[in-house]
């Protein structure tokens, strides 16, 4: 999967601000964006630039009562161009929540819906997990199962276009584990088994996609005031079916650190993930990104902040490689009423597998507005946590 531009200059743009919103029974945001891309389609290789504009819209809602919780988050973006040539970006998802239980036994289940279509990208996803989890002292036992249907479309290479019909499959899977909690931290492990079925036995080239995956799991993380972090690393062993596919043994990781001192903060990421593709010769893709963001509270309205991000999608099974340079930076002023303005700059630099080596400019400026409360007739002691978000946030969901 060739990661779209407007993602990888998510980092850059936008500055989140180390405020965690306070805890209510709703929150929302709502942010204006627009401004000047000089090559929108860099992950396509097509040059030319524009304005833009867009609009950002995000909510958590929720209520607890003795034994339960519920909960809703919901996200929402549309990002359209002066250039009529240039396919509009929109993407939403929604995800539900609902838990019962206590330490002793607590079953959670969580949907989600999501979909998302811009120049080089058209997917939808539906997800259903369930979660078993018990405590006993110092010991997390838990167990997910988790069960969901995808429809994937990339440009594609070779048809100079998207894919006729996007390929669709079905996936099953199963994660059982067990950690250690003492007082901030948790280390744990887990196994993830997993296998997925494609509606149509061969895709559009020939090959056949269904594969099974087993993915031993090692994990620690660390909740303070000033400092948190996690840490995971999993091997990745998959089968597939196709005999023109190789199996595949892959290392992966996810660790992020963040790190506030007054009026500094730090924010580190890097993560290696495998990703479906419907490139033709690949079974999936291997995407990792490296990313850091500083920002200094200059006054106690005014955030300054300056971020790098490197990505690459590695082929499977091919030569091919695909590399993002990205770096940004930006101001935020925060007004009464929860209102924000923000300006931001990025650059990106990109290598793409056509060998073809481009670069762009995004210059944009934006104004939020964040709502909260907790709605009449309610029962202010019973909010339930929703997503935390920072200043100048939409709430950011979190991946599934």
């Amino acid at each position: 999967m060739h990661i779209p531009k407007v993602f990888l200059l998510a980092g850059c743009l936008g500055l989140a601000g180390s405020h965690a919103c306070a805890e209510s029974d709703f929150t929302a945001s709502f942010r204006l964006r627009g401004g000047f891309d000089t090559n929108p389609l860099l992950a396509i290789g097509q040059g030319g630039g524009s304005l833009f504009v867009a609009a950002d819209t995000a909510l958590a809602a929720g209520m607890k009562a003795d034994g339960y919780t519920l909960g809703v988050a919901a996200e929402a973006t549309a990002m359209h161009y002066a250039q009529p040539r240039i396919t509009p970006t929109r993407g939403g998802k929604v995800i539900l929540r609902g838990s019962i239980g206590d330490d002793d036994l607590r079953l959670d289940s969580t949907s989600t819906i999501a979909d998302i279509s811009s120049y080089t990208l058209r997917s939808s996803e539906l997800i259903q997990s369930v979660r078993a989890e018990s405590r006993r002292g110092p010991i997390k036992l838990f167990a997910t199962a988790e069960g969901g249907r995808t429809s994937l479309n990339q440009a594609n290479a070779i048809f100079q276009d998207f894919l006729p019909d996007p390929q669709q499959h079905l996936r099953g899977t199963l994660i059982p584990g067990v950690s250690l909690v003492s007082g901030k931290f948790e280390v744990g492990a887990s196994v993830n088994l997993s296998a997925r079925r494609y509606l149509q036995e061969f895709d559009v080239f020939g090959y056949r996609r269904d594969n099974e995956r087993v993915q031993p799991f090692l994990f620690a993380k660390y909740g303070g005031d000033a400092v948190t972090a996690f840490g995971s690393v999993l091997r990745l062993y998959g089968t597939w079916h196709d005999p023109d596919f190789t199996n595949v043994d892959r290392i992966l990781f996810d660790a992020s650190l963040s790190w506030r001192a007054a009026p500094f903060g730090i924010d580190l990421t890097a993560w290696r993930r495998a990703s479906e593709t419907t490139f033709p010769i690949s079974p999936i893709t291997i995407d990792t990104v490296y990313s850091g963001r500083v920002s200094w509270n200059w006054e106690p309205k005014v955030t300054l902040a300056a971020s790098v991000g490197y990505a690459i999608s590695e082929y499977l099974d091919s030569n091919f490689r695909a590399r993002t340079v990205t770096c940004g930076v930006g101001a935020i002023r925060d007004f009464d009423h929860d209102l924000s303005v923000s300006i931001d700059v990025a650059y990106a630099r990109s290598l793409l597998i056509s060998g073809d080596q481009l670069n762009g400019l995004v210059v944009m400026s934006s104004i939020t507005k964040r709502f909260s409360g907790t709605p009449p007739n309610s029962n202010k002691g019973a909010a339930a946590g929703p997503a935390s978000c920072g200043r100048g946030c939409p709430v950011r969901l979190p991946s599934s």
